[in-house]
């Protein structure tokens, strides 16, 4: 799949006011990951397991760990898809936020209605 692009994330948050927007593309851009960070990162320690680890595939870096990257054979797999788990990574990261924040909006009360 693509990159997570920009046009993706403005219609996932279209029907948000702007202070959630706001919110939102804070929360976004602190967490979200780096496609080339994390290829070099594969590059270089990725027989570690430690480029799984940080897209969040937890048992596939324990695996990586204890195997020095499957022997190499994970490691070179590694190399020509850990782009398209970042691009998940971050897009389910982009859900979670705005799940997160549509569950605040539903729990907050309306505003009190002017006084005539």
């Amino acid at each position: 799949m693509a990159e997570f692009t920009f046009m993706e994330q403005q219609m996932l948050t279209q029907d948000l006011s702007d202070q959630q927007k706001v919110l939102f593309n804070g929360q976004f851009l602190s967490e979200r990951k780096d496609r080339t960070l994390i290829f070099v990162v594969s590059l270089i320690f990725g027989y570690l397991g430690v480029d799984r680890f940080l897209v969040g595939d937890i048992a596939w870096g324990v695996l990586k760990l204890l195997t020095f990257g499957g022997c190499g054979i994970l490691w070179l797999i590694d190399l020509f898809l850990i782009w398209n788990r970042v691009d998940d990574f971050n897009r389910r990261k982009a859900h979670e936020i705005l799940d997160t924040i549509r569950m605040t909006m539903r729990a907050t009360p309306p505003p009190p209605a002017p006084a005539a």
